[in-house]
């Protein structure tokens, strides 16, 4: 008799694994060259702001895609939508905060973060999407080895 191997099973969460995976080291390195693109044209006072937008763009990105790998476990598209909805609303929420403790600090250059959030954010989204077009999923089940196709 020979044993049967499971054929692999994508979780449910696997293709937000997989989109953080391939998004997150290219974003960064996108957003540390803006940094530095930055602070050498714009000077010294540029470095924080670029940081920071660097630093609350991956953060912003990478819990949402983490929360929506930890929480969606069902297939219905009704709960997958209430859940990306809900997760979205904590990000803009979370911003909204961000907005407000940083508005009138001094030391944080405006169009450094701003550029650098852009640039992370194209980074992140062009990046995600290629990784989610090359992962191999799964679209259907395999049959078990053994089993007739017409039972």
């Amino acid at each position: 008799m020979t044993d049967p191997t499971p054929s692999p099973v994508a979780e449910a969460g696997a293709p937000f694994a997989v989109m953080l995976r391939g998004a997150l080291v290219p974003s960064l390195a996108a957003g540390a060259v803006t940094v530095v693109v930055l602070t050498v044209v714009r000077g010294s006072e540029a470095l924080a702001g670029g940081v920071l937008g660097l630093v609350v763009s991956v953060l912003f990105y990478a819990s949402g895609m983490l929360m929506l790998s930890r929480l969606v476990r069902s297939t219905s598209p009704h709960a997958f939508f209430a859940v990306a909805m809900a997760v979205y609303l904590a990000q803009v929420i979370a911003l909204l905060l961000f907005i407000m403790v940083f508005r009138g600090a001094e030391w944080v250059d405006g169009f450094a973060l701003g550029v650098t959030a852009l640039v992370v954010t194209l980074a992140w989204q062009l990046f995600a999407m290629r990784a989610l077009r090359r992962a191999p999923m799964p679209v259907y089940d395999d049959p078990a080895p053994g089993s007739e196709e017409g039972s």
